[in-house]
């Protein structure tokens, strides 16, 4: 496998990114449709419906990064992301990048500006995790 470059633009992490948003809204529509049936269809309490996106979106992400090192949005634009130290990814890996990566979209990507002044072209959830994404 030949590697074409380790520096991913915030251009094509943000596709990838929208990308995987399309197909998490398959994933919240169904466990929403399974609350809404386990609760007898009547409304559920707000917490309770934003705790079960967090939940069902972390798990999305920490299936696809642990295995098989990218999300389907990611296979689509050709990244992959791997650990610093050449293992698989952990869980405090995976929630360390989500949680930043949160925060990233709260600023409305903003702090991805980093990557073009980062010398490896690292962002700031890449460094916070200990992994790198790569062009593959």
């Amino acid at each position: 496998m030949k590697l074409k470059s380790h520096k991913v633009s915030p251009v094509k992490r943000i596709a990838a990114t929208i990308y995987d948003l399309f197909l998490l809204l398959g994933v919240w529509f169904l466990v929403g449709s399974i609350a809404l049936w386990a609760n007898n269809g009547d409304v559920l309490n707000p917490w309770l419906g934003l705790t079960l996106v967090f939940i069902s979106t972390w798990s999305f992400y920490a299936y696809f990064w642990t295995h098989g090192n990218k999300t389907l949005g990611m296979a689509v634009w050709k990244i992959e992301i791997y650990s610093e130290n050449g293992n698989k990814l952990t869980i405090k890996q995976v929630t360390i990048r989500f949680i930043v990566n949160l925060l990233i979209v709260f600023f409305a990507g903003l702090p991805l500006l980093q990557i073009y002044f980062s010398k490896n072209g690292r962002s700031i959830s890449d460094h916070l995790s200990r992994t790198n994404l790569r062009y593959i």
